[in-house]
C-alpha cells in the first residue's frame, strides 16, 4: 500500500477515497507523528467536536486496512509515501529519481474547504517540494551540460520550467535560459521573455551559453583520464601552481580527499588516524596500511612534517593503496607517475573567446569568467542570493577542520526547523554535501579573510562551543571581540594550547602562546613552567615571584632554583611543596631527588626519584615518568660505578616508553651517552645518539633532537674527529634554532666556537647562556678553563 500525493491524492492498493481522511494521511506521512488535539484543532477548526471528528477518521482509515496507529496523546502513520521518498532522494543527491518520483503538484486535485492553517500548510508544503525539485532538475541539467550532452541537459531545463506546482523565481529562469539555449530548445524564446518581465533577460548566443555552462576541466581531461588509470599500490605526484585547478582535478576522483594542515604534529592526516594518532607513529602506519581506494592529498606544502615523514614511510612499504598528492613543488616522494598542470595554453583555450587574454590560462579563474561573474567576488555573489542563516551555516562548516552540523548549529543556535530548511537549501544550492562537507572550501575561507568582522564573528560562536584545544585557533583571532563571559573558557582554551605545545616539546612556542592569555595564577604558572623547559631559568624565577608561595608554585620554584644553582633554596622551596597534591609532590621528590644526585648521594636520589615516578604514572604523564625512569638509571649507574651494565639499567624507562617516539628519543639520548661515558664504546653511543635524534625529529621533538646531536658531536670532537663533529655541531644548532632556547644556542655554539678556536663567537655564546639566565654555567665555562686553552668542552 502506498501513498501518492504528487498530482492525485490517491491510496494504491485500496478502494478508499474520502478526501478529508486520505488529506490528514498525507500530513501525517510527511510531518511525522503529531497531538491528536493539534490534528483536531487544525483539521476541523470549527467543528462543534473536533477530537471526535478526528477519531472517526482515524477509525474509517483503520477499517481501510491504512496502517495509521494513535494513542490516547498521538497519531502516527508509516505508511510509504512519494513526497517522504522524495524528500529522501534530494538529501542523498539521487536526482534522477527525484525526477521520476515527481508525477505532479502536492495534493493538487485536493478541493476542500480547508482552514487558513491548513491550507497554508498545503500550498507551503507544494511550492517547496516543487522549488527542491526545480533546484534538483537543473542541477542534474548543469552536470550534463558541463560534460556537453547540451541536448539531455535542455530536456532537463525543460522538465523544470513546465514543472507543476509553482512558477519559476527569477534566478531559476535565467538557468534555464542558458542551458534551454546551450540545446537550441524552442522553448528558450519564451524563457526568455518571461525572464526580461522581470528585467533580468540577457541575450545568449548558443556557443556562449554552451562556453558558460561547460567549464569541468577544460584542456584537463588527458590529466584526469592518467590519475583513473593509476593501478593498486601506485602513487602520483599532481605538480602545478596556485590556482591551476589541482583541487577541482582531485575532488574529480573517487578517494579520501584529505586538505593540508600544519601546526601539530600529524595534525594532516588526523582525519584517517582516528584514534591511533597517540598511540604512536607504528600504530598509525598500520592504520594508514589499512585504508583502500584511493587517498588524495592536496597541499603537499602545507602538509604539516610528521604527516610527510609517515607518508614517505608508508610509500616504502608499498600498500595497495592508490595515493594522488598534489603540489606547487617537484616530487619529494618516489612516485609511478608525474603529473604536470600548467596555464591552460591560448590553443586549449581556442574555443572560449577572450577567455586566455582576460585569465591567462589559469583555471581558477576561467572558471569564473566562463560564468561571466567577477572573478575577485565570484564566490560573494553566489552567497548573496541566500539567507543570512544558510551563509552563516555553510561558512561555519568551512572554518571547521572536520564537518560537524550538531555543533555548528548549537554554535548558531537554531532551532531544528531551521537548521534543516537552511541545509536542505544549501545540498540544493550544491553548496553543502548531506555529510556537511562544504564545496569550495578554500573559496569560503578567502571570502572570510576578506570579511574579517563576519571571521570574528562566527569564530568566536564556534569557539564557545568546541573543546578548549579546538577552540584556540578561533579565541586567538578574535580578542577584539572578547566578553567578560568568555573569559573562563578563553582561559581553559590557552591552557589546553600551551600545554599540548609543552607536551610536544615546544616550550618556546607555548610561551609565545600564553602571553595573550587572560592573566591568572593557573596561565602565570604555565609560562614559567614554559620558560623553565625552555631554558629560561632566571626568566621563569622572575615570572612566579608575584605569586603566593602555595604548593604549586613552591614545587615549580624548587626546579628552577636548582636549575640556576641554588640547591639550598631549592630544597627549602621542594620540602615546603611536599605536602601539596599529586603533581606537585612528584615534582618536588624530582627536584629532591636531583639534589641528592648532585651532592653523589645516589641511594638517596634514587628513593626520590622512584617516588615521583610512582606519582607521575599515576596521572598518567607519560613524559614527566619515563624522565623520572630515566634518572633513575642514571643514578643506578654511578652508584655501581664499572659494575653497571648500562643496557640494563635503562631496560625499565625504554620499555616504559612503548611505542612513543618522544619518550623513546629520550630514553635513547641518555642511554647514549652514558654508554659512552661509562663503557667508551664509541660505535654504539653514536649509534644511540643517532636513533634518539631521529626520532625525536619526528616526534616534533626539537630540543631532545638538538640535544642528542650535541651529545654526539661532543663525543666526535672528544675523539678527535673535527669533521665530523662540526657538521653534527650544525645539526644541533639547526634544531636549537627552531625551539628558540637561548641555552641550547649558547650551549652548541659555546662547543662550535671551541671546535673552530673562535674566541670571539666563544665570547659571544657565553654572554648568551648568561642572558638566558646561566650564569652559573658560564661561570664554569670561565673558571675551569685550561691555562694553553681558550676553551671548554661543554655536553
Amino acid at each position: 500500500m502506498q501513498l501518492r500525493t504528487l498530482g492525485t491524492l490517491t491510496l494504491e492498493g485500496s478502494r478508499f477515497r474520502r478526501v478529508k481522511p486520505l488529506l490528514l494521511l498525507a500530513y501525517l506521512a510527511t510531518e511525522g507523528g503529531k497531538p491528536r488535539r493539534y490534528l483536531a484543532e487544525l483539521f476541523w477548526p470549527d467543528a462543534s467536536s473536533a477530537m471526535n471528528s478526528l477519531s472517526v477518521a482515524l477509525s474509517q482509515l483503520r477499517r481501510a486496512d491504512v496502517p495509521v496507529e494513535a494513542d490516547d496523546v498521538r497519531a502516527w502513520t508509516d505508511i510509504h509515501c512519494d513526497a517522504s521518498a522524495i524528500k529522501y532522494a534530494l538529501s542523498e543527491g539521487q536526482l534522477e529519481t527525484v525526477l521520476a518520483l515527481y508525477q505532479g503538484a502536492f495534493l493538487e486535485d485536493v478541493d476542500l474547504d480547508l482552514g487558513v492553517e491548513l491550507e497554508e500548510w498545503l500550498y507551503d508544503t507544494r511550492e517547496s517540494l516543487t522549488a527542491q525539485v526545480r533546484s534538483a532538475a537543473l542541477l542534474k541539467a548543469e552536470r550534463d551540460a558541463s560534460q556537453g550532452r547540451f541536448k539531455e541537459a535542455a530536456q532537463t531545463a525543460q522538465q523544470a520550467f513546465e514543472l507543476p506546482g509553482a512558477d519559476p523565481e527569477p534566478e531559476s529562469l535565467m538557468r534555464i535560459h542558458a542551458l534551454l539555449v546551450a540545446g537550441d530548445h524552442p522553448l528558450a524564446a519564451e524563457v526568455f521573455r518571461e525572464a526580461e518581465s522581470y528585467g533580468l533577460a540577457v541575450r545568449l548566443a548558443s556557443d556562449d551559453a554552451r562556453s558558460k555552462l561547460q567549464q569541468t576541466f577544460i584542456g584537463r581531461e588527458p590529466e584526469r583520464q592518467r590519475l583513473l588509470a593509476l593501478a593498486e599500490g601506485e602513487w602520483a605526484w599532481l605538480r602545478g601552481g596556485t590556482g591551476m585547478g589541482k583541487t577541482t582535478l582531485l575532488k574529480s576522483l573517487e578517494g579520501s580527499y584529505v586538505l593540508a594542515r600544519s601546526g601539530l604534529p600529524y595534525v594532516t592526516l588526523e582525519p584517517l588516524l582516528g584514534e591511533s594518532l597517540e598511540a604512536g607513529e607504528e600504530r598509525m602506519l598500520r592504520t594508514l596500511l589499512r585504508q583502500q581506494g584511493t587517498l588524495l592529498i592536496d597541499d603537499w606544502e602545507r602538509v604539516d612534517a610528521e604527516s610527510k615523514s609517515l607518508l614517505t614511510r608508508l610509500r616504502e612499504l608499498r600498500p595497495s593503496l592508490r595515493v594522488v598528492i598534489a603540489s606547487t613543488q617537484a616530487p619529494e616522494i618516489a612516485c609511478d607517475a608525474l603529473v604536470d598542470l600548467a596555464p591552460l595554453s591560448e590553443t586549449e583555450l581556442t574555443d572560449y573567446p577572450d577567455v586566455w587574454d582576460e585569465t591567462g590560462g589559469l583555471p581558477a579563474l576561467v572558471g569564473a569568467y566562463l560564468r561571466q561573474e567577477p572573478l575577485e567576488v565570484a564566490l560573494e555573489t553566489r552567497l548573496s542570493i541566500l539567507e543570512d542563516a544558510a551563509v552563516d551555516v555553510y561558512l561555519s562548516l568551512a572554518l571547521l577542520d572536520t564537518p560537524d552540523l550538531t555543533l555548528v548549529r548549537k554554535a548558531l543556535t537554531l532551532d531544528a526547523t531551521t537548521m534543516s530548511a537552511v541545509l536542505e537549501l544549501l545540498i540544493t544550492a550544491g553548496l553543502v554535501l548531506p555529510s556537511g562537507t562544504v564545496n569550495a572550501k578554500g573559496a569560503a575561507l578567502e571570502f572570510l579573510d576578506n570579511h574579517p568582522h563576519r571571521y570574528a564573528s562566527l569564530a568566536l560562536k564556534l569557539a564557545r562551543v568546541l573543546d578548549p584545544l579546538a577552540a584556540f585557533v578561533f579565541y586567538e583571532r578574535t580578542q577584539t571581540l572578547w566578553a567578560t563571559g568568555d573569559l573562563p573558557r578563553i582561559e581553559a582554551s590557552y591552557l589546553a594550547w600551551g600545554e599540548e605545545l609543552l607536551r610536544r616539546g615546544a616550550p618556546q612556542r607555548a610561551f609565545d602562546v600564553l602571553k595573550d592569555a587572560p592573566p591568572s595564577k593557573p596561565v602565570v604558572l604555565l609560562k614559567a613552567r614554559a620558560l623553565e623547559r625552555a631554558g629560561f631559568y632566571q626568566e621563569a624565577l622572575q615570572t612566579l615571584q608575584p605569586l603566593d608561595e602555595e604548593a604549586d608554585v613552591l614545587a615549580l620554584k624548587s626546579t628552577v632554583l636548582w636549575r640556576l644553582g641554588k640547591p639550598e633554596e631549592a630544597a627549602k622551596a621542594a620540602e615546603r611543596a611536599l605536602d601539596g597534591d599529586i603533581p606537585v609532590r612528584a615534582e618536588a621528590l624530582n627536584t629532591l631527588g636531583s639534589l641528592h644526585f648532585a651532592d653523589g648521594a645516589y641511594d638517596d636520589a634514587i628513593s626520590q626519584f622512584r617516588r615521583a615516578a610512582t606519582l607521575w604514572r599515576a596521572l598518567g604523564n607519560d613524559v614527566r615518568f619515563v624522565g623520572a625512569l630515566i634518572n633513575v638509571a642514571i643514578s643506578q649507574t654511578l652508584l655501581e660505578g664499572s659494575n653497571s651494565n648500562i643496557e640494563t639499567a635503562f631496560t625499565e624507562a625504554l620499555q616504559a616508553s612503548g611505542d612513543n617516539p618522544l619518550l623513546k628519543a629520550l630514553v635513547l639520548l641518555n642511554t647514549g651517552w652514558m654508554t659512552y661515558e661509562k663503557e667508551n664504546n664509541l660505535t654504539k653511543a653514536e649509534k644511540l645518539l643517532q636513533e634518539s635524534a631521529h626520532l625525536a625529529s619526528e616526534a616534533g621533538a626539537t630540543d631532545i633532537a638538538s640535544q642528542a646531536w650535541n651529545n654526539l658531536g661532543a663525543i666526535l670532537h672528544k675523539e678527535g674527529k673535527l669533521a665530523r663533529a662540526n657538521q653534527v655541531y650544525e645539526n644541533a644548532l639547526a634544531y636549537a634554532q627552531q625551539t628558540g632556547e637561548r641555552y641550547l644556542i649558547g650551549l652548541i655554539l659555546a662547543n662550535l666556537a671551541e671546535l673552530n678556536e673562535d674566541r670571539d663567537a666563544w665570547e659571544e655564546a657565553l654572554a648568551l647562556l648568561e642572558a638566558s639566565g646561566h650564569e652559573g654555567e658560564a661561570a664554569m665555562y670561565r673558571e675551569e678553563l685550561p691555562e694553553d686553552h681558550p676553551f671548554r668542552l661543554r655536553s
